[in-house]
């Protein structure tokens, strides 16, 4: 599900809502005059300010929170604020559900967390970890393969409780799981969508389990391997003359602008480049 607002002075903001995904909602906004009443979210709500200042009371004190800061707020932590400048603010945030955490949490970090997590402060000053943010927020926000989904989304919470969090997780043994099974199912099933989930029922692993596992035997995670299988299907069925729009189609894609931006990526020509020659 997909809700749109615009509106004058370049404000928009949409938000996004994946039900598959542990019930997760993704959220991109630009924001000049809009200003937010005191409330507060069920769920656990991360984000980063890629724009501008947003200044925001919560947790019983104003803050001016700039670009490079990255957010972490609690169920039920009430907040209200707006621009900080004339210029207004750009956020990228996402809101997790607390079974949902507890189950992210436990995958990540081989146990489930006691109680609720607390990040110490709602507003951290870390330009790197909020670029890493904003990258894997575009993945799970833009629709796109579901694999590719799914995994930006442990990266980006692992990346979070690493840095802001580093208690929660621990070091477990090495599992390798049935990784060779894993590479034949997405082999066999590179014209659909496969989701970690399904890869994970294969592995007999957890979700961050299956990602390095199939890391460490083939180069790649999960996701790039299945894109590189997607583009060589591609190719075959370009060469077969079949147009990129049916191409992109028939190798389980969203869309022809989707699977050409991956292809121009991976084989450094377009579509329609590779058809000619």
């Amino acid at each position: 599900m997909e809700r749109t607002q615009t509106g004058r002075q370049r404000e928009c903001a949409t938000l996004r809502a994946h039900p598959d995904l542990f019930g997760i909602e993704t959220l991109s906004a630009s924001y000049v005059t809009h200003a937010f009443k005191p409330h507060s979210h069920d769920e656990y709500l991360f984000g980063v300010i890629e724009g501008g200042v947003h200044a925001v009371w919560c947790r019983g004190e104003m803050n001016r929170v700039p670009q490079g800061s990255v957010v972490t707020m609690r169920p039920g932590d009430i907040h209200h604020g707006g621009a900080g400048g004339d210029a207004g603010w750009r956020q990228r945030m996402i809101y997790v559900p607390e079974a949902g955490m507890r189950a992210l949490v436990e995958d990540l970090a081989g146990r489930a967390p006691a109680g609720t997590l607390d990040f110490a402060a709602a507003f951290h000053a870390d330009a790197g970890l909020a670029r890493h943010f904003a990258a894997l927020h575009e993945m799970l926000h833009v629709p796109g393969q579901a694999l590719a989904r799914d995994a930006a989304l442990d990266a980006l919470l692992g990346s979070v409780l690493a840095r802001l969090a580093p208690q929660v997780l621990r070091r477990e043994a090495r599992a390798d799981g049935r990784i060779a099974d894993a590479v034949e199912y997405l082999a066999a099933n590179v014209d659909g969508d496969v989701t970690l989930a399904e890869l994970c029922a294969v592995t007999g692993l957890r979700r961050r389990q299956t990602i390095e596992a199939f890391r460490r035997a083939t180069g790649l995670p999960p996701h790039s391997w299945y894109l590189q299988a997607k583009i060589r299907r591609v190719q075959a069925l370009l060469r077969g003359g079949l147009p990129p729009a049916a191409a992109a189609a028939q190798a389980g894609f969203a869309d022809q602008s989707h699977m050409g931006r991956h292809f121009r990526a991976i084989t450094g020509v377009t579509p329609a480049a590779y058809a000619r020659g």
